[in-house]
């Protein structure tokens, strides 16, 4: 459905020029490109951006109102060939060919002409009315590129447009260049025998001159060919046998066809992708000219960045400044959602409401779930951080250091671009896997990417450790990531010979620096921020209200039922360093969701603490002092990084009696490694069968038990 707020954005700039007669745009090109970047440019939305191969995994669309004509944009996944054989093209040609009305947008790299061109020139072969964009002019120039768009227009017979990033007005030649949309005229030099044969494939009924061509080679879907095949045969007919003369024309000519090919010695493949190859590089050396001596400004960066020992320290040290400023910047703001729940208690009983209605709203709800929500500030710091190294292809390089590691252990490389993304959460990671060509490959990755830390454990990470190792709670954070990798690129290892299924292939690329600008990665980062609280706050408001309701029923021993659940299972965790019932018990609900293990902890070591009354104005006045001190601290800690004061919550201060440092970190390490929350379990069980999601539940647990002991042993 239309987004009004989308509508307004997109179509409020005066003189807007009308899109032309196309009502939808299908923006194709090949990844980190800057295709979504382009969307949110003209329609104004909230569509993801990514910096890496993958990222748009589905069809994403958003709606617009340009000059009062109502125009749908589809984010089309990042793609090399329309008849390739990866998930990427298995999405693109069909949704294209589902819509044939709308208009072709195909966003090029500046900085990687020939690349992308190759694709430009297949998009063409479909005959259908086109826009071409030049993207990322502003870093194709600082690499010394000098751009022609009017040569590229004049040899591709239709509108070229030059944007540079994230300009409202090239959003607005972009939509004035679609009323100039046309079928282009290029025409790629096949050999004689190769043009010849897909003449005669279009003569007879072939779709367009690409699908003539993928037909020859080999590209075509199977069942497209399988259906050729079974109409010539007489095998199958369509209603009424209207088609049938048509497909057996069509299969006799493709048997012509591989005959004369025969005959000159040709293999189509090969001839096809080297005369597009040819035309791409003829077309991208009359539109950029390159600067006598200039030396890429990336590469110069590259050399230490991606050196095999410089690289990983330099990782290694960027997740821990990345921490370490997370800390400084968040603290504030958890203090003073800790305020806001210490005031919404204080006025909660002051209503001298029944004891159990007092008990959910101030226990449940408030310590419960507030809890959790206090910590939110952690994720909204930690996804700006993230987006900013996102967008500015730094975690492209991450995955290229990870390259090697990937095909020691039998992955291709690009299967560590599903890992890197669980880092925010491993429903979408599980989803990504798909742009894995081999199905092994895909499970492999699927069962051992729940080790790596998500965004959801972070609150509890953040709060243990600033309780219990506040000095160096930067470093245990960051070690808590390593762990999750190591254990998950060892779990993939092992898979491997469990599973034994052949190694898959796959390219990375990597993307030029860009600093993005502040307001796309202050928005991407809300709303991820926002996803978040959509899609957890339901099962943790369940789960929170769930363990309330288990504390509040009371066996005839006299003790709840679910302190009577938490002490019978509690002996199975002693050895870990977590003995305490309410700690054991926290684990449970937290099955739902992790964040869940800070709402239980809560009700069970505050939900007898009394609470205060407060007056509104008295509340008013907290509020604003808290609000005054967390301004206060982010300032200070934006001036020195990292001068605000350690969390301290009431929280905090109940856990330092119930746990010791060795068994805190034990209790990281276990939250780190058990069993999948249940939306990565549906997402498991979705992808590759329910034997594969039991799987994952035991073998999770198993290897968080063996961690966390082994931890608590050698913990000091």
């Amino acid at each position: 459905m239309p987004c009004p707020r989308c509508d307004a954005a997109a179509g409020a700039a005066a003189g807007s020029p009308a899109p032309g007669p196309f009502r939808r745009w299908c923006l194709v090109g090949t990844p980190n490109v800057g295709k979504t970047s382009l969307i949110n440019a003209v329609a104004g939305s909230r569509l993801e951006v990514g910096n890496w191969t993958g990222t748009t995994v589905e069809l994403a669309s958003a709606h617009a109102v340009v000059a009062g004509a109502p125009l749908q944009l589809v984010d089309l996944p990042g793609a090399y060939a329309l008849g390739g054989t990866g998930a990427e093209e298995d999405v693109v040609l069909p949704a294209l060919e589902a819509d044939p009305d709308a208009l072709i947008v195909n966003v090029v790299d500046a900085n990687h002409l020939a690349r992308d061109l190759t694709l430009t020139l297949e998009l063409a072969e479909l005959g259908r009315p086109m826009v071409v964009v030049l993207n990322l002019i502003e870093q194709a120039t600082a690499r010394g590129l000098t751009l022609d768009p009017a040569a590229l227009e004049a040899a591709f017979g239709a509108p070229v447009v030059a944007l540079r990033d994230h300009r409202r007005h090239g959003a607005d030649d972009l939509v004035a260049a679609a009323t100039r949309a046309a079928v282009p005229t290029v025409r790629v030099a096949y050999p004689d025998a190769v043009a010849a044969a897909a003449s005669d494939l279009v003569a007879a009924g072939a779709a367009s001159r690409w699908h003539a061509l993928a037909t020859l080679t080999d590209e075509l879907p199977s069942a497209a060919l399988a259906h050729l095949a079974t109409a010539a045969t007489g095998g199958a007919t369509t209603a009424g046998g209207a088609d049938h003369a048509p497909h057996g024309e069509r299969w006799a000519a493709l048997e012509r066809a591989h005959a004369r090919l025969a005959t000159a010695g040709l293999d189509p493949f090969l001839a096809a992708a080297e005369a597009r190859h040819r035309s791409a590089h003829a077309l991208a050396a009359a539109t950029a000219r390159v600067a006598s001596g200039h030396v890429d400004p990336s590469e110069r960066v590259d050399r230490w960045l991606l050196h095999p020992v410089v690289g990983p320290f330099a990782l290694i040290v960027g997740l821990a400044l990345t921490f370490h400023v997370t800390f400084a910047l968040s603290d504030p703001w958890v203090g003073f959602f800790g305020v806001v729940q210490e005031v919404l208690a204080g006025w909660i009983t002051a209503l001298g409401l029944p004891a159990l209605a007092e008990s959910f709203l101030a226990g449940a709800l408030v310590e419960g779930v507030g809890t959790v929500v206090a910590f939110v500030p952690v994720l909204f710091v930690l996804y700006v951080i993230l987006g900013i190294l996102e967008n500015a292809g730094i975690l492209a390089r991450v995955a290229f250091l990870a390259d090697g590691l990937m095909r020691a252990i039998g992955l291709p490389g690009r299967a560590v671009l599903p890992m890197v993304l669980s880092i925010g959460c491993t429903v979408p990671a599980v989803q990504a896997t798909r742009t894995l060509e081999e199905p092994g490959d895909r499970l492999r990755v699927a069962l051992a990417i729940p080790s790596i830390p998500c965004s959801a454990r972070l609150p509890v990470f953040v709060l243990l450790a600033a309780v219990f190792v506040p000095d160096i709670a930067a470093f245990v954070l960051t070690g808590l990531y390593v762990l999750g990798f190591a254990i998950a690129i060892a779990s993939a290892f092992a898979f491997k010979h469990l599973l034994r299924t052949p190694p898959g292939s796959g390219a990375m690329e990597l993307p030029s620096y860009r600093w993005p600008p502040l307001r796309l990665v202050l928005k991407l980062a809300w709303a991820r921020t926002r996803a978040f609280l959509q899609g957890a706050t339901g099962p943790i408001l369940i789960a929170v209200v769930a363990v309330w309701a288990l504390l509040s029923i009371t066996l005839p021993s006299g003790v709840s039922l679910f302190e009577t659940v938490a002490r019978a299972i509690a002996p199975v965790f002693a050895p870990l360093g977590m003995d305490d019932w309410r700690v054991v018990g926290a684990l449970i609900p937290a099955a739902v969701a992790k964040e869940v293990v800070l709402g239980s902890l809560a009700l069970t070591l505050l939900g007898d603490v009394p609470g205060v009354a407060l007056g509104f104005g008295e509340g008013l006045a907290a509020l604003g002092a808290g609000l005054s001190d967390a301004l206060h601290g982010t300032l200070t800690a934006l001036w020195g990084i990292g001068g605000g004061d350690p969390i301290d919550t009431e929280l905090g201060a109940a856990l330092g009696g119930v746990l010791s440092t060795g068994g805190a970190v034990a209790l990281m390490v276990f939250t780190l490694l058990y069993m999948p929350c249940v939306a990565t379990l549906a997402a498991l069980r979705k992808a590759f069968g329910t034997r594969w999601m039991l799987f994952s539940i035991g073998y999770q647990t198993t290897v968080a038990y063996l961690m966390a002991w082994l931890v608590f042993l050698a913990w000091p």
